[in-house]
């Protein structure tokens, strides 16, 4: 099958939606597929990676206006230059808003969700409403929908009465590791099993500053806190995170991580933490899940959903259950073993990319 994805940013980027079309258009090509992928970019520009045809589509800059302007401008290009397309797949509501174009002119859709963008605290009120708008119409608009997280499976049938059908995210289980990466921990003043571990956009809503006061209240010795991402849209976020944390050399920001120093920051973690008001379906946490990372995390559905009763859980925002968590970690390691054990064989059974490529095949087969 040719299969068109439209939406994301750059394809190496680390969002959900990136990870997504990354990973599963590669597991593609290796059952014979023809992916074909286009993204948001600064530049017009065509390129094949590993057999994967990837389309770099110049945008705007407005966070409200370039999904939509890449999803118009990519879905005019597919008519024009796919025509043998068997389905085209929109990342999002945004770009989605062009797909009755693409049906009027016989192709299939597939619209999928990764999370409920409106609920993200960037946005002003009144750009909140538009987007819970925008998500209405095209929730109506669309014929074939999928979501990442069960939450909004259960989200669309009821507030939409739409039917909608759970395929996940997923993640590679890791390998074993056969040199020795010491370096890298010395690299970042940390020892083996004596951090705790945050990966992921440092934005409003994952709640990192909630993080950083709990750790420094919890008053536990010999731990690390690291927090690896960043945010180059909002540096003055950052800057305060940075603020909130100086003066505790044990708190530690390392920006954003990629292969050799994500896999040895994963391995070596003593537990990771997801304090996020928020979630679609957290690649992060899954990552931490395979790997056999214990998991401090909020209490929240799409969480819960995947971890079960596999995790610490923790309020939204409360300080002090944080700094409760951080404290039960450190005194009860052989009830963290357990869950993470459950952890692993949850992600091997279910949010690998060879049991998900099937299941998303699976489904292209049915509509």
């Amino acid at each position: 099958m040719k299969i068109i994805f439209i939406g994301g940013r750059e394809y190496h980027a680390l969002g959900g939606i990136e990870s997504y079309m990354y990973n599963l258009s590669r597991k593609l090509v290796e059952r014979g597929h023809n992916p074909v992928v286009y993204c948001e970019s600064d530049h017009d520009e065509t390129v094949y990676e590993n057999g994967v045809k990837v389309v770099y589509v110049k945008g705007p800059r407005s966070n409200i206006l370039c999904k939509p302007w890449v999803g118009l401008k990519a879905t005019l290009m597919t008519i024009v230059r796919e025509k043998d397309a068997d389905v085209i797949h929109y990342n999002a509501w945004p770009p989605s808003m062009w797909s009755f174009i693409a049906r009027i002119f016989g192709f299939k859709t597939v619209l999928q969700e990764h999370g409920f963008e409106w609920r993200r605290s960037k946005y002003t009120i009144l750009q909140k409403w538009i987007l819970k708008f925008m998500e209405l119409l095209t929730a109506y608009t669309n014929t074939n929908v999928i979501a990442v997280g069960k939450e909004q499976v259960r989200y669309f049938e009821k507030h939409y009465r739409r039917a909608t059908t759970h395929i996940p995210t997923a993640v590679n289980m890791p390998t074993e590791q056969d040199a020795d990466r010491s370096d890298v921990l010395k690299r970042f003043g940390l020892l083996q099993r004596r951090y705790f571990l945050f990966l992921g956009r440092l934005s409003q809503e994952k709640n990192i500053d909630c993080l950083i006061k709990a750790f420094k209240d919890s008053g536990i010795g010999g731990f690390c806190m690291v927090i690896a991402g960043s945010n180059a849209a909002n540096p003055k976020y950052v800057k305060r995170l940075e603020d909130l944390a100086s003066g505790n050399e044990n708190i530690k920001f390392v920006g954003n991580v990629y292969g050799e120093e994500k896999e040895t920051l994963l391995r070596y973690a003593y537990a990771f933490c997801l304090p996020s008001a928020m979630e679609g379906l957290s690649i992060a946490l899954l990552e931490a899940m395979s790997y056999g990372l214990p998991v401090i995390a909020t209490d929240i559905e799409a969480n819960k959903a995947v971890l079960q009763a596999n995790a610490v859980y923790v309020r939204p925002g409360n300080v002090g259950d944080l700094s409760e968590a951080f404290r039960y970690c450190v005194d009860d390691q052989a009830a963290l073993s357990l869950m993470a054990e459950k952890n692993v064989e949850e992600v091997k059974e279910n949010y690998t990319w060879d049991i998900v490529t099937e299941q998303y095949l699976r489904y292209l087969e049915s509509i």
